[in-house]
Order: structure tokens, then sequence, then C-alpha cells
């Protein structure tokens, strides 16, 4: 009977020693990056441990279903399972299921609710379902329980910024710089601040920083450059928009600053190249803001025709009344269609929108001017 025994133990020795050479076989080829070759050896395992390392292989081939199954059947062995749930978590969100990748990271945080990554992940899904209160909830949790992460310090940053907390974001600027002062997020985060209280000297300061520590990011060049053009710095504004326009060929606002440049630099016809290509470009709200200044250029340099179409499309792209006192005072001016200007001054100043102080003022004094003329005639 003990020879028996000694026979059993042996053979179980034998047999963990094989189990663990294989072990240590499968994990070796997923550190090299074979996984067909360890998925080969994974499937005539059903332990667990086995099914975990075959839905992490699966995941990196882009097996997704068959990664999701297995996570699933593990699941349904073992429902407790964070591991599982965290990688059905993230598949779900992966494929856009992003409801059932919500129940998940819900059931995982009753289980897990300690877990600083899970509590940042369940973060990023909110704003994907763009549920941003739960989010910086989320993002709160993340960073009482890891007062280091500096990307959930720099993404309710973000957040609050939506919402214009700017104040809260500046006190996480702050705390995400002094964890990792090499985070460029932080940085960028900072310069967006900056940009939107005109601390332009400060936006330079923030990405020139993130340029130093490799970032380039076409977005922040731009900002870079739009920064520049605040400061009256023309010549390093253009060098910035230049740069982008090597990487992004048909940048709408981009067109339209390089045209604000040249107006600074009195190359009036080298702006107007730029808002017209703008034009081309533009899809968005801003044209009438590029038809405007096509119409100012050609205004100033007598091309009444020209300037008058500009400002006409203006008007119809916005509707902005503002547009009204422009047209009129071409057709008055320079055209000499004193009749149209007075309907057109009429009209504007009639009209309830919000309106430029400075131009009710030019076109009321002007609309009294034009009528006394027109009475002093009458009279002779």
């Amino acid at each position: 009977m003990a020879k028996l025994i000694n026979i059993l133990l042996i053979l179980w020795i034998c047999a963990s020693r094989a189990e663990a050479q294989t072990d240590a076989d499968v994990q070796m080829l997923m550190r090299n990056h074979q996984f067909e070759k360890a998925i080969v050896r994974l499937q005539s395992c059903g332990t667990i441990s086995c099914r975990l390392d075959l839905a992490y292989c699966q995941v990196r081939l882009g097996k997704i279903k068959e990664a999701i199954d297995n996570f699933q059947t593990i699941l349904s062995q073992e429902p407790t399972n964070t591991q599982a749930m965290l990688g059905l978590a993230n598949l779900y969100e992966k494929s856009s299921k992003l409801y059932q990748a919500k129940n998940v990271y819900q059931s995982l945080l009753k289980i897990d609710s300690l877990n600083a990554y899970v509590h940042r992940s369940f973060a990023t899904l909110c704003q994907r379902l763009n549920q941003d209160s739960q989010a910086r909830e989320y993002l709160k949790k993340s960073i009482s329980l890891n007062a280091n992460d500096v990307e959930s310090i720099v993404e309710l940053g973000k957040l609050y910024l939506k919402i214009d907390s700017v104040q809260q974001t500046k006190t996480l600027i702050k705390k995400g710089i002094f964890c990792d002062s090499s985070y460029i997020p932080a940085w960028q985060l900072n310069a967006r601040v900056n940009y939107r209280e005109s601390n332009f000297k400060e936006v330079l300061s923030s990405i020139k920083k993130t340029m130093a520590l490799g970032d380039t990011t076409l977005g922040f060049q731009q900002l870079l450059g739009y920064s520049y053009f605040h400061l009256d710095s023309i010549s390093q504004a253009i060098t910035c928009f230049e740069r982008v326009l090597v990487v992004e060929d048909a940048s709408e606002p981009v067109f339209y600053y390089l045209g604000l440049c040249y107006i600074k630099l009195k190359e009036e016809d080298k702006a107007l190249q730029y808002f017209q290509q703008a034009i081309k470009a533009g899809l968005s709200e801003e044209l009438p803001k590029y038809y405007e200044q096509i119409g100012f250029i050609n205004e100033v340099k007598s091309r009444y025709g020209i300037a008058l179409d500009a400002y006409e499309k203006a008007f119809e792209y916005s509707e902005k009344d503002d547009y009204l006192y422009l047209i009129a005072r071409v057709n008055d001016w320079k055209s000499k269609n004193k009749e149209k200007a007075v309907k057109l001054y009429e009209r504007y100043l009639s009209s309830k929108s919000k309106k430029n102080v400075a131009y009710i003022t030019l076109a009321t004094t002007r609309l009294k001017e034009l009528e006394a003329s027109k009475d002093a005639k009458v009279k002779r």
C-alpha cells in the first residue's frame, strides 16, 4: 500500500512539473507575441487561468467575439472573477456596446470598489456616453484612491473646463504638473485655460514646454500661432501657421488667420488669397467672417462691386444685421445709390437683434444727413 502511495505521489509530482513547464512555455510564447502558438497550447487546458490567457491571446489577435465568449464562459463558472469582468468590459467598449460595458463596470465596482483603475476606466466610458457628471464623480473617486494618478487629474480638469469651472481646472493642472511635470496633456490643458483667459504669454510658455517634451500635436501648433498673432508677433505666427499647412493643407481657420496676419503686414492682396482659400476649405459657421474680410479689403482698395458682393455673401450666410450696415455703407458712399442706402440704414436700425454700437451711431448720423440733404433738395 505504501509503495502504491509513493508511485501515485511520484506520478502527481511529474504531472505537476509537466503542467508547470507547459505554463512556462505558454507564458514565454505570449511574451514573444507568438499568440497563435500559445492558443494551440492553451486550447487543451480548461482551467480558469488558461481561459484568461486564451482570451488575452485572442484579444491581441483581434478575435474579439471569441475572446468575449471566453470571458463569458469564465464568468458563468466564476461570476466574481474581476479579471474576466474587466476584460469583458473593455471588449464591449471596444465593440461600441457601451451600455453593456457600463453594466459590467457597475457589477465590477460592487465587488472591487477600491480599484482606482476601474473607476478611471468607467469614467472614460461615461464620457463616451456623454455622461460627464458621472465621469467627474468616478474620476474624483479614482484620484481619492490614487492621489498621483496624473491621467485622472488632467481628465477631471478637462471636464471642469467644459462646464467653465476654470478655477477648479487650474487647481487640478497645478496638481497634475506637481505629480508629473513631464506629462504633456497637463501642459496642453494649461495652454487651453490660459488661451481662454487671453493670457497669451502663458500659452506660449506652456506649448513651448510641450514641444520641448516632444509634442507635435497640430492643434496646439495652431494655438501657438493664434497666441503669437494676438501678441502682434506676426512673423512667428505665420511660421506656425505655415508649419500646420505642411501637414494639413486645407485648414480653414489657419487660412483665415494667415489672412489677418497679412492685413497687419499691409499685404492685402496676399491676405485676400488666404481668405479665399478659407472659403474654399470652409463649411463652418465662420464663413461670414471670411467674406467680411474680403469685403473690407476690396472696399479699401475701391473695388466696390467686389466688396458689395462679399458683404452680401456674409449676410446671406449669417443674417447678422451688422452686415446690413456694411452693405448700406458701400451703396451710400461708394456706389452712390442713396435711395437703396436709406432703405438699408432704416432696415438696419429697425432690427431688434444685437448690433455693433458704433455702427448704430454711424447709421443714425448718416441717415439724418441723407434725410436733411433730401429735404434741402425739395425746398430748392
